[in-house]
């Protein structure tokens, strides 16, 4: 029998997603105690026993982040249907009615961006973003056998390349034409695995 969340549970997720959209809004350094605790609505004492200080707030961020996009995958993958698996993945990553998270894709572009002097991240946000291209790369295969290693490849990173790029943007509201191009960049990407070399 699975428990209801407890109050801790709900909390922290609070504490988290405010912690994510600090980020996403005002960067690592601006992502302040204080900042966070106004965001979620609850006190300065309250995050700080939540996140603890500004190192465990970094590593919080990480695992949060990360953790949330490697659950984001598979559900992604484990949603698609059995046939046509390439053209469901292109219509879930770029439909007008597609759910982003911004505030996700920049949490994880502000951990990149610091992850240029820490090692350890570095590697963590690299094998999360591999492993989202693989996801990808394995969803094309199911529908292109036949195209060769380094097509695939290059069609996952396209596509990969395309959604974090146009989630990234969303919080500029970009014109409606915008979702629209990078899904057609993605579908031609698609065709190009049906073309013989």
């Amino acid at each position: 029998m699975v428990g209801r969340p407890t109050n801790r549970d709900e909390r922290y997720r609070q504490v988290m997603g405010a912690l994510v959209r600090s980020v996403a809004r005002y960067g690592l350094n601006g992502a302040t105690l204080s900042q966070i605790a106004k965001e979620a609505g609850l006190t300065r004492p309250l995050i700080r026993h939540h996140i603890g200080n500004r190192e465990d707030m970094i590593a919080a961020l990480t695992d949060f982040v990360l953790k949330s996009f490697e659950d984001q995958t598979k559900a992604l993958v484990s949603s698609l249907p059995k046939e046509g698996p390439s053209d469901a993945l292109i219509n879930l990553l770029f439909s007008e009615g597609a759910v982003s998270q911004p505030d996700m894709v920049l949490g994880f572009a502000a951990l990149t961006a610091r992850a240029s002097d820490d090692a350890k991240l570095r590697q963590r946000c690299r094998e999360t973003l591999l492993d989202f291209e693989a996801a990808v790369a394995n969803t094309l295969r199911r529908d292109h056998g036949d195209a060769d290693d380094a097509a695939l490849g290059a069609a996952a990173h396209g596509i990969t390349a395309l959604y974090f790029n146009l989630t990234s943007l969303a919080p500029l509201d970009m014109p409606p034409a915008w979702k629209t191009q990078a899904a057609r960049v993605a579908r031609d990407l698609l065709e190009e695995l049906d073309t013989p070399t």
